[in-house]
């Protein structure tokens, strides 16, 4: 009975000793997934995901007093016509100050878009087989004096319509 238990003894340290080793060195993760997948018939997505889920920086070059240009590719299909887009509401960045808003220029496939009327970005004959384009977002710069300091923000919000041929 003594020998059991003199060989039980070390096995038993010797498994707790070892378990306890992995717990000083354990490291647990938990990745989040997400996935969204278009249909085949209409579609206008970010190639980067992050450029509508994320805030994007436009730098300030202090030498020259220029805010950088945001652009982003898009992936498009409409196999049923073209695509048409509009701004949902009008472009800008803002301190909080009206006279210091900087109006923002968006171009869609080489296109300007605005606020007022949706307007056709991409053909029907581009857009069937399915097309790449550039969205860019051009900050307009003051006449005089140049951008005011201040903390800004803004939103571009835009809808894009499926259009179907006309006959």
């Amino acid at each position: 009975m003594f020998k059991k238990i003199a060989l039980a003894t070390p096995v038993a340290i010797l498994a707790l000793s070892s378990s306890l080793a992995f717990a000083v060195g354990e490291a647990r993760h938990s990745i989040n997934l997400v996935a969204s997948i278009p249909t085949n018939v209409f579609h206008v997505l970010p190639v980067d995901p992050d450029v509508i889920v994320k805030d994007q920086v436009l730098s300030y070059n202090p030498i020259s007093g220029d805010l950088s240009t945001l652009r982003a590719n898009f992936d498009t299909k409409n196999t049923n016509g073209s695509i048409e887009a509009v701004l949902e509401q009008e472009a800008f960045l803002s301190n909080g100050v009206v006279a210091d808003k900087i109006p923002l220029v968006v171009t869609f496939n080489g296109i300007s878009i605005n606020n007022t009327a949706p307007v056709e970005v991409v053909g029907d004959a581009e857009s069937t087989p399915g097309k790449r384009v550039d969205l860019i977002v051009t900050p307009t710069k003051p006449g005089t004096g140049g951008y005011k300091a201040g903390e800004y923000s803004g939103v571009v919000a835009m809808r894009f319509d499926a259009v179907l041929p006309t006959p």
